[in-house]
């Protein structure tokens, strides 16, 4: 009788440590999931500035001006593999003495989830118009 009531006790500990590791490995890979997501939801926002800042721009005062639209931009992704995620836009005018080029700098910020299951990526880039 000690025997099997051993038993019965090790195995009834050996299914609830299976089932937390079970349920840990779902979670890991949500938050996986949520984090390429986030990276390439901030990659979008990223190669989404560089279109609006560059694109057919006639002058530097354009792409000043540009800039100036896209910094605080906000985007909300409908597809339906970045449903989730958003990504917010900066973009900051910076120049070299001497330098009559503008360089421009975009930062991306995304975030994919909510709550505990939720994940955030940062791209910065920089592009030069001369």
């Amino acid at each position: 009788m000690p025997l099997a009531l051993f038993i019965v006790v090790g195995l009834g500990a050996l299914a609830i440590a299976i089932g937390r590791l079970g349920s840990g490995s779902f979670s890991t890979a949500v938050q996986e999931t949520l984090s390429v997501q986030a990276f390439y939801a901030a990659e979008s926002g990223a190669q989404y500035a560089m279109h609006r800042l560059l694109f057919d721009a006639a002058d530097s005062g354009e792409v000043d001006a540009r800039c100036a639209a896209i910094n605080g931009l906000n985007l909300n992704f409908s597809a339906s593999g970045l449903g989730a995620c958003s990504a917010q836009l900066i973009c900051t005018p910076a120049s070299n003495e001497g330098d009559n080029a503008g360089i421009y700098r975009l930062q991306s910020s995304a975030s994919c989830g909510s709550g505990d299951l939720l994940a955030q990526r940062r791209i910065s880039v920089a592009a030069r118009y001369e």
